[in-house]
């Protein structure tokens, strides 16, 4: 058996190759979930309309298909999580406008967003988080006061934090006293 170790160049340039097709994986897996999502959302909604009680109706509908898909495929399709996909089918009823709009989005993404009660709130802190790469933790920090602090703005892009300070979306970092603005230490890197 040999025992040599691989050129630092091939160890490193393989590595690169491995994380590259994992993180396409990673993206395939996660565009295919949430469509199957969307359209698990848009066929409860379908059923639901061709009932006459919409909310017992609807609710009675999800608790059955619950039990059953559970019964066929194990967790994930629980009552909760159908509401979900049928929350997401409601919000933006049009797949292509829902892909072109948040095609950077995780189901993570969205499941929180979808916990927002205000519609528009949901559709802002989507927009926000698609168009600034806002990571899950970033989303969860921004979630509980940014829309209520920038809801006139008719753009996420420019946002105040909870004390009025300015934030710097390009890198989801504050501005502040301190450090000065991260975008003008910063601005010829990030852009």
């Amino acid at each position: 058996m040999n025992n040599k170790l691989t050129s630092p160049n091939l160890f490193s340039d393989v590595c690169g190759i491995i994380e590259q097709g994992r993180q396409q994986a990673y993206a395939a897996v996660n565009k295919s979930m949430i469509e199957t999502y969307w359209n698990i959302g848009k066929r409860i909604v379908e059923e639901e309309q061709s009932g006459k009680e919409r909310a017992e109706y609807g609710e009675e509908i999800i608790n059955n298909l619950s039990t059953q898909l559970t019964h066929a495929y194990g967790k994930g399709f629980s009552s909760r999580y159908l509401r979900s996909f049928r929350r997401l089918y409601l919000l933006i009823d049009d797949y292509k406008i829902w892909k072109s709009r948040f095609p950077n989005l995780t189901w993570t993404h969205i499941f929180k967003v979808l916990r927002i009660d205000d519609e528009t709130a949901m559709r802002w802190y989507l927009e926000a988080a698609s168009k600034e790469m806002w990571s899950v933790r970033t989303l969860d920090r921004h979630k509980p006061y940014y829309y209520k602090n920038n809801k006139e703005t008719s753009s996420p892009l420019s946002l105040k934090g909870k004390n009025g300070e300015e934030i710097c979306l390009k890198c989801n970092n504050f501005s502040t006293p301190r450090f000065g603005s991260v975008e003008k230490r910063w601005g010829n890197f990030l852009n």
